[in-house]
């Protein structure tokens, strides 16, 4: 089966380009175009990785990551690993990512960008 892979994004650009490499790439994805639209998908869908932009409006891909963090805690359901992505280098939000999660920078190499998502997904 499919390892699925949940997008946090608000540019719709990205988001696609995501799923689309991914899709060819043999994964099943779900793509939120905010935060609290995947905090709402992770309730009820089966999630093997979460790729996250950090700067989103409303509630950023950082404290969306920490609810999902709490909700799958008082669930008692395991924990999905994260990789934040952003184009913002010197960003002290990036140092909280980096507590939960991979930070890649954007734009990224997309062959890089597979390796990193298959040493969490195993495919």
């Amino acid at each position: 089966m499919a390892k699925n892979i949940l997008i946090i994004d608000d540019d719709g650009l990205v988001t696609k380009s995501l799923c689309s490499l991914l899709g060819k790439a043999g994964y099943s994805t779900n793509a939120s175009e905010n935060g609290f639209d995947a905090i709402e998908k992770i309730k009820d869908t089966h999630i093997d990785l979460i790729i996250a932009d950090i700067r989103m409006p409303e509630i950023n891909g950082v404290q969306a990551i920490k609810r999902i963090k709490e909700l799958l805690k008082s669930k008692n359901k395991p924990d999905i690993p994260v990789i934040f992505i952003t184009g913002y280098t010197d960003s002290k939000v990036n140092l909280e990512a980096k507590e939960l999660g991979e930070v890649i920078f954007k734009p990224f190499d997309y062959q890089e960008f597979l390796k990193c998502i298959t040493n969490y997904t195993g495919v």
